[in-house]
């Protein structure tokens, strides 16, 4: 039977989401999914925040969304955040954990991206994010997916969600037993799921707009300017 993990989800400790933890954990048991990888940018404040809202049984994976100097990089199974720095560098932290790197919308040029060492990166990763649900034009994905056959890296899906509706929207397919992670480390695993999911980025935009909105409201009034 294949087991699916949405290998890309975002809770509310990312700026660009603001889904809490529970409801995360009632979206992704929702879906059907036999577990997820909590993947906030550049932290992993919420993941046992996930794992004690989800049914026993259920998979959730420490990641987190590293911001590299080029593109972003999902680090997978790690206790700690790697630093930002140069994707090669965010790499070796990765696996000095333990874990598993995998390259995110690595080729979506309308997000941060990866177009330097490719060959190099190739080299040193576990996988390639092929299917991302918020690509969307339909090459990004197609390029991720032909660099993943070049190089014979493993090809993974993530809903990249930000809001409850979107995850499962893509996912990873695990056809064996054992650990997602050794999964993928040895290729067992296949992308599915959609991507060209527009809405969801106009949801994040309106999101940020009303954070933005919020906090300089919340400095005009400390200073004074708004009080009578």
């Amino acid at each position: 039977m294949t087991r699916r993990y949405d290998l890309q989800v975002h809770t509310d400790a990312s700026p660009c989401s603001s889904t809490p933890p529970e409801h995360v954990a009632a979206a992704a048991t929702a879906a059907g999914l036999d577990g997820i990888a909590v993947t906030d940018h550049d932290t992993l404040a919420n993941v046992d925040a996930v794992r004690d809202a989800v049914p026993d049984g259920f998979d959730v994976i420490s990641g987190v969304e590293v911001t590299t100097t080029e593109g972003h990089l999902l680090a997978l199974d790690v206790a700690e955040a790697p630093p930002q720095t140069d994707p090669l560098t965010v790499v070796d932290h990765v696996h000095d954990q333990g874990g598993v790197a995998i390259l995110s919308h690595p080729f979506d040029a309308l997000r941060q991206y990866f177009e330097t060492d490719l060959e190099a990166l190739a080299d040193a990763v576990d996988g390639v994010e092929a299917i991302n649900s918020r690509c969307i034009r339909r090459r990004f994905n197609g390029r991720a997916t032909a660099f993943a056959a070049a190089y014979d890296l493993a090809a993974t899906g993530g809903s990249d969600a930000h809001f409850p509706m979107e995850i499962g929207r893509a996912y990873t397919g695990v056809e064996s037993d054992g650990s997602l992670v050794d999964a993928v480390r040895e290729g067992r695993v296949r992308p599915s799921g959609r991507g060209r999911y527009l809405s969801g980025h106009a949801a994040t935009k309106l999101h940020q707009f009303r954070t933005a909105t919020s906090h300089a409201v919340a400095n005009l009034t400390s200073g004074g300017i708004l009080r009578r």
